[in-house]
């Protein structure tokens, strides 16, 4: 059975969305350890009630194909007028459908809607796929911070990036 084409939906997730949330999220923690600020054992002992509240009081944004939840990103205030776009995630068999495009794009909306007028995010180096989407999203880069991230006991360079709306 082929996974497309099926209707892909992008909605706010909401506190009834934990469950699916944390299996996805602990998803993106485990298979790509180096993307993210947050480890997998950050998350994994936390009870469900920690992953509802986040969704209650973030702007979580989640891809659906039927009930699945198959993506996700956050969107949270990151100084005067900005947004932060983090927790990028799309897991692999959907990925190179534009969801992570629609994603950014919900996330865009929202950011707007709040009177931001910029978005910033962070990308680890060496995560050369998430960079050329960002670049062909319209973010550029506006500076490095080395050593920010570290990862299997090697301190990464964080590239920081923004868009301006």
């Amino acid at each position: 059975m082929s996974l497309w084409p099926r209707r892909v939906r992008i909605r706010r997730l909401r506190a009834g969305d934990a469950a699916l949330w944390r299996d996805l999220r602990l998803e993106a923690l485990a298979n790509h350890p180096e993307a993210y600020g947050s480890t997998h054992d950050d998350w994994a002992g936390r009870p469900l009630s920690d992953f509802a509240d986040r969704l209650e009081s973030g702007t979580i944004f989640g891809a659906f194909v039927g009930t699945a939840l198959v993506g996700s990103t956050a969107l949270d205030a990151d100084g005067p007028g900005q947004g932060g776009v983090t927790a990028v995630y799309v897991q692999a068999p959907y990925r190179g459908r534009n969801i992570a495009r629609r994603l950014l794009k919900a996330a865009s909306h929202a950011a707007k809607q709040q009177g931001m007028t910029r978005l910033v995010l962070s990308v680890a180096e060496g995560n050369v796929a998430a960079r050329r989407f960002y670049y062909a999203a319209g973010f550029r880069d506006v500076g490095g911070e080395p050593r920010a991230l570290a990862r299997n006991g090697k301190l990464l360079e964080v590239s920081r990036m923004q868009k301006d709306l």
